[in-house]
């Protein structure tokens, strides 16, 4: 007869419920998971749709859209004023004492340079807020692996606004010619406005994801580092390009330098901050020779299989890692030695590319 316990269960019939609800639980698990990354999905969804309807707001208010940086008040070339897109949505985010301390900056010669990594700094014997510290939800994806500000003070972003499909240095150029064919590009150079986006706002994207590098030296994860390229990426030939999209090897993969961690500052001037490039599609690596600027950032988050693209029309979409990234001629292009700077007309770079130029004489349909 078998042994039952106070319950009235014999330690087969035990074991056996025992494993039932293992297995219960072993198939709910993923379930949960899987309900709780759509509800991060959607609230991300939600962010970065509020960025788009923000920066209508502007255009509304200003007659342009944000650029990636804006150099305010000064005739000589200083990184030590350059803001970024995100400053100048505060007004739009229901953070107006944010960007009145902004504007405060130059006019009073504050001593607040947006890489200033404080809480607080001091102006006149009067203890002020950092307008550029200080973590903010708006910025952040909830499935970002980052949700914490990882360099002192400094709030990171996991939003990027869109450079277009070339890399020619977009916070220190002069050149109007160049930059002008994204949404962003140097505010004191060149503003872009709704006219200026010829190939239509639903074909033409103004944010996506790209995610923020964690607080190491030494990163091996493709979505949190930045291969160093063999070659300056200043005009990006299209050799270039290849390399870095085959550059998937994690050991290879590491911060520029101290300062150059992807996302970590939500006010960095530098496209390693707060800009991507519509040239590899999403989830490829981020390349750069030696420095912030010298770059081509891709797009990425942590959503299985794409990213969330706000299109110039406020509309979002998820947009597959997939996509195709090649125009049809590339082959005969990346023989000939092209370099992606200097393109005038139809994306070098596929269904992608031309969701990245807004005046590239592209349409697109349901990438």
């Amino acid at each position: 007869m078998s042994r039952k316990n106070a319950g009235g269960f014999t330690l087969v019939e035990l074991l056996v419920v025992i494993a039932i609800i293992g297995i219960l639980i072993g198939l709910l698990l993923p379930a949960v998971q899987a309900a709780r990354e759509a509800a991060r999905r959607m609230e991300c969804s939600n962010n970065i749709k509020q960025l788009a309807l923000a920066c209508h707001s502007m255009h509304d208010a200003t007659g342009h859209f944000p650029s990636l940086c804006y150099q305010r008040g000064y005739a000589t070339d200083s990184y030590h004023w350059r803001v970024s897109w995100c400053a100048f949505l505060f007004p739009y985010l229901e953070q107006t004492a944010r960007y009145n301390i902004v504007l405060q900056i130059p006019e009073q010669g504050m001593d607040c340079p947006p890489y200033l990594k404080e809480a607080t700094f001091t102006h006149n014997g009067q203890t002020i807020q950092n307008p550029y510290a200080g973590f903010l939800s708006a910025f952040i994806c909830p499935s970002e692996k980052v949700a914490d500000p990882v360099d002192g003070e400094l709030a990171p972003t996991s939003y990027r606004i869109n450079l277009g499909d070339e890399t020619y240095n977009n916070s220190t150029s002069y050149k109007k010619d160049r930059l002008n064919r994204g949404i962003a590009a140097r505010g004191d150079q060149v503003k872009i406005k709704m006219s200026s986006i010829t190939d239509g706002t639903s074909n033409t994207g103004m944010f996506t994801e790209s995610t923020i590098s964690p607080k190491v030296d030494k990163i091996s994860t493709l979505k949190g580092g930045v291969a160093q390229s063999s070659a300056d990426v200043y005009k990006m030939p299209l050799s270039l390009v290849e390399e870095c999209r085959n550059n998937r090897n994690g050991s290879e993969l590491a911060s520029v330098f101290s300062e150059s961690r992807r996302g970590v500052r939500f006010d960095g001037y530098g496209p390693i901050y707060t800009g991507v490039h519509w040239i590899l599609p999403p989830n490829s690596p981020t390349c750069s020779y030696n420095h912030a600027e010298y770059c081509f950032c891709a797009a990425s988050s942590y959503h299985a299989g794409g990213c969330q693209v706000a299109m110039c029309d406020g509309s979002v979409r998820f947009v597959s890692d997939t996509i195709d990234c090649k125009r049809s001629d590339y082959a005969n292009l990346l023989s000939s030695g092209v370099q992606a700077y200097d393109n005038s007309g139809a994306s070098y770079f596929g269904v992608w590319g031309a969701i990245g130029t807004r005046d590239g004489g592209e349409s697109i349909a349901n990438p």
